[in-house]
């Protein structure tokens, strides 16, 4: 479905949305198996970045309304794939 997306509107802009005052941050929990979240970890660490954040560009890029507080950097925590 993502992929149809992306090959009907290439050049879609990423759909990022300013974070409203009433907009509170919440927790989504998500069952992976470990081989998603570990190549997860390791691209994250590659890039320099957070598993949150990594996430939540690749759901901007396929045109899910995310918050740009969700897309700010924050320090890594010591997680996944960092030993």
């Amino acid at each position: 479905m993502l992929r149809a997306a992306g090959e009907a509107a290439p050049q879609q802009p990423p759909a990022i949305a300013q974070r409203q005052g009433d907009d509170k941050p919440a927790v989504l929990s998500v069952r992976m198996t470990e081989g998603t979240l570990e190549a997860l970890a390791r691209f994250a660490i590659e890039k320099g970045t957070t598993q949150r954040r990594v996430i939540a560009e690749a759901l901007a890029k396929h045109g899910v309304q995310v918050s740009s507080h969700d897309l700010e950097e924050r320090p890594q925590p010591r997680r996944r794939g960092r030993g």
